[in-house]
Parts: C-alpha cells; structure tokens; sequence
C-alpha cells in the first residue's frame, strides 16, 4: 500500500490556477493546472477515508474509478485532494448531447459503465452519488469521477449501506437510459420512471428488473443486466424517444 502523497502550495498558487467550478456559494472548489485537478474536500470525507483510498488506488481493477491520489494543503491548511484531469472525457449529460452514436456504440458504453459498478460494488464500495456527471467518457472509455461520498461497508452502518446500494443500482438505470436515448433522465421522479419503464418495448424480465430498483427490492446488479443490454433493439430507442417526448421528460 502507497501513501496518499501530500502537496503543499501558497494561496498566490491556487490564485493563479484554471478554475474549473464553484460551489453553490460561488467560491471556487475545483481547480485545475498542468493535467491535474484540485478539489475542495468540504465534507472532509478523504481525510476520513485515507487508508481506504490508499488500498483502491493500487487495484487494478478499478484502474477506472478515479479515486483522490494526493491531499493539497493551502498556506500549511488543508483544503482537499488531486485526481488527474482527463480533458478529453466529458461528462455524460454533455457528452450524449454532443455526439451521435450507434446502437452498437451505446451498448458499449452501458456495459462497461454496468462493469464498472459491478466490480465497485465488489469491493463493498458505493459511490454515493452517482449521477451523469460524475461518469466520464471518451466515446470509447467510461471513468467514475467525484467519491467525495464515498460509503464503504465496513465504516458504514448496515442498513444505511444497503440503502445506499439500492439507490446506486437505480441510478445506474438512469444513466443507462441516458446513454440510451441521448436524454438527461437524471432528475425522472420515481412515478415518471415506473411509468416510462411499463411503457417500454423491453422483455418482462428486463422490466422487472427496472421496476425492483425503483422500489428499493435490487440489492445486486444482476449479471443477466448484461444480457439485456445485449438484447436491446433500434425499435427500443425509438419507442424509447417517443416516450420520452410524450411524457416531457
């Protein structure tokens, strides 16, 4: 196991660095400079989690999760961690607006973004907030971004991690509609989507599948996911876009 190394610079420093978001009081929380990004740790949650960053930063399979590589201190104080910045991925809710991909294309990327949880949830790790922001792509690749929160099991309460869990698993299904259908479902309620998703071309079990997850009953990302994304037909992402439109989601 490696450290989490540590980087100290001046306030002149991070002054002059590119900023790249500000938070919701309109303060600056990441930065970025020479293909790194700087973020604000405002939950302290790597600071919380160190070991347990330092252990999944040398797995090799989850070279994808972009996990806090150094903590950055500012004039002595800490104020977060570093990731690499990956310029030529965009998030998902910037990248299917952009771009026109085939079915084949689409089916790519939802299954290596399934893959990806899969081996998260493996790890007995959930992302805690994923959403088509925090899942990069290249039109190639998939990478998971942002664990500010981070849940791993065992520091966690049981039936909060379950819960956090099942809610992973329904969100997983949105972003898969959104690679899908080239539209941000992100903020669906939960009755539009039970109400898309009855209305889908989909076999039964696929159906099933997706209604379990917005009922909180999938505790697991079953493997025959893949499978169904296998099976998915042209016709899908028609009716799909059709339904989108007539229920203004």
């Amino acid at each position: 196991m490696s450290d989490m190394g540590i980087i100290n610079i001046s306030k002149d420093e991070l002054d002059s660095m590119q900023i790249k978001k500000y938070d919701d009081n309109d303060k600056p929380k990441i930065w970025i400079q020479n293909g790194i990004l700087y973020k604000k740790d405002i939950h302290n949650t790597i600071k919380r989690n160190k070991e347990d960053f330092e252990i999944l930063n040398e797995c090799e399979e989850l070279i994808n999760c972009v996990f806090p590589k150094d903590m950055f201190f500012v004039d002595g104080k800490y104020v977060g961690y570093t990731t690499p910045y990956y310029e030529k991925f965009k998030s998902l809710n910037f990248r299917m607006y952009k771009n026109k991909y085939t079915i084949n294309q689409k089916k790519k990327i939802m299954r290596k973004i399934v893959k990806l949880l899969m081996k998260l949830n493996k790890y007995d790790i959930v992302h805690a907030d994923l959403n088509t922001s925090n899942v990069i792509c290249n039109g190639k690749d998939v990478k998971l971004i942002d664990f500010d929160r981070i849940k791993v099991r065992e520091n966690e309460d049981e039936l909060i991690y379950k819960w956090r869990l099942k809610e992973q698993i329904y969100y997983l299904n949105i972003i898969l509609f959104t690679v899908l259908l080239d539209v941000d479902l992100i903020r669906i309620s939960n009755d539009e989507y039970k109400e898309f998703v009855d209305e889908m071309s989909f076999t039964n079990e696929f159906k099933q599948y997706l209604l379990n997850s917005s009922s909180s009953k999938q505790e697991e990302i079953p493997k025959e996911l893949l499978e169904y994304i296998d099976d998915i037909k042209r016709k899908d992402i028609v009716n799909g876009k059709e339904l989108v439109k007539a229920l203004r989601l």
